[in-house]
């Protein structure tokens, strides 16, 4: 078991404009790492096994890099989730001593945020019980549990969640008419299905029906309008909820 005293920990990250920083870990600063630059880079190469890519993220409204496709989707979720306000890849690089030898890690994600920082190690579910994997998660948790970040280790979501926000990420790109966001928000209601709201827009004749489904999409990307996302979606599905425009 790693304790905070077996840990002695310097932070290294790449701000935007300058050379890397080491600092201490209890003067680490969230905001200025999510705003830098990541500590490594990855590469591709023919026959890899992982599929490393860049996520166009509408929460940094920039590209956001993953190494692999459970990357990418950690990196859906948390471009979904209204807390999120910057996202990190390949944040930073932690150094430290534990019982005399060095022990050097690079987190997945920085998220920052409404809430406390959170630190994300994406590993796939099967890799967790190998000790060479659960020795540096375990170790990695102290590191950032003294810190006062959260920390956590993602292995996927619901399929079905996922599915849907998958189809909902058409939406995350704000480039919408607005005559037609204007009409499905005059038309929208609370009970109401998506299907008869695209309807009653379509009757105002204020935009095509492709571009009422383009605005639909943002809408609920945006969770302006809140639907069920753990069921199949549909036209099907009801309003739940409608919230003011951010």
């Amino acid at each position: 078991m790693v304790t905070a005293r077996d840990v002695d920990v310097i932070v290294e990250f790449a701000p935007a404009d300058g050379a890397p920083i080491g600092t201490a870990l209890a003067d680490a600063s969230a905001t200025a790492i999510v705003q830098g630059m990541p500590v490594r880079r990855f590469g591709s190469y023919a026959g890899m096994r992982h599929y490393p890519g860049w996520w166009w993220s509408s929460t940094n409204k920039d590209l956001v890099g993953y190494e692999s496709l459970l990357e990418r989707d950690r990196l859906l979720v948390a471009d979904f989730d209204p807390a999120v306000k910057g996202i990190a890849s390949q944040p930073f690089g932690i150094t430290g001593l534990v019982s005399g030898s060095e022990r050097r890690h690079v987190p997945d994600y920085l998220l920052v945020g409404t809430d406390d920082p959170t630190v994300v190690d994406v590993k796939p579910a099967r890799l967790l019980d190998r000790p060479e994997v659960s020795e540096i998660m375990e170790w990695t948790a102290t590191v950032i549990a003294q810190r006062g970040w959260r920390y956590e280790i993602w292995s996927g979501e619901d399929p079905r969640l996922l599915e849907n926000l998958r189809f909902l990420a058409q939406g995350r790109r704000s480039q919408v008419d607005e005559e037609a966001l204007c009409a499905l928000r005059e038309s929208g209601l609370v009970g109401l299905s998506l299907k008869a709201t695209l309807a009653r827009a379509m009757r105002q004749g204020a935009a095509s029906p492709g571009l009422l489904r383009a605005a639909l999409l943002r809408l609920l990307w945006l969770q302006e309008w809140v639907i069920d996302l753990s069921v199949p979606l549909t036209h099907e599905a009801i309003i739940s909820q409608i919230e003011e425009p951010a």
